[in-house]
């Protein structure tokens, strides 16, 4: 189990960062830090995996890393998902924390 601390954990070299979802918006942004998830909007439909590819590619876009680097490891046709990041991506993902506390 992940440690409910904040919306990312390092584990290792790896990222486990927690995504809140929401397909059908008007926009495809990162719309902030709500509890302990990364809240992501996308205009993407929940359907054929087209709201989760879309979801990887504002994060990709925000983080400044290839989307192929985002591995989505749990919630693929859930609202929250969980997705492994590599390592390049933290300091962005410490800004993002320092400005949302």
């Amino acid at each position: 189990m992940i440690p409910e601390q904040g919306f990312y954990t390092v584990r290792g070299r790896d990222i486990l960062l927690r995504v809140r979802a929401k397909p059908g918006a008007r926009a495809d942004r990162i719309a902030g830090v709500r509890g302990d998830s990364l809240v992501v909007e996308v205009r993407a439909a929940p359907e054929r995996g087209r709201a989760n590819e879309a979801v990887t590619r504002v994060l990709a876009e925000a983080l400044g890393i290839r989307a192929s680097a985002i591995e989505l490891k749990t919630g693929a046709s859930a609202p929250r998902k969980l997705f492994i990041l590599p390592p390049e991506a933290r300091p962005v993902l410490e800004r993002l924390e320092r400005e949302t506390t």
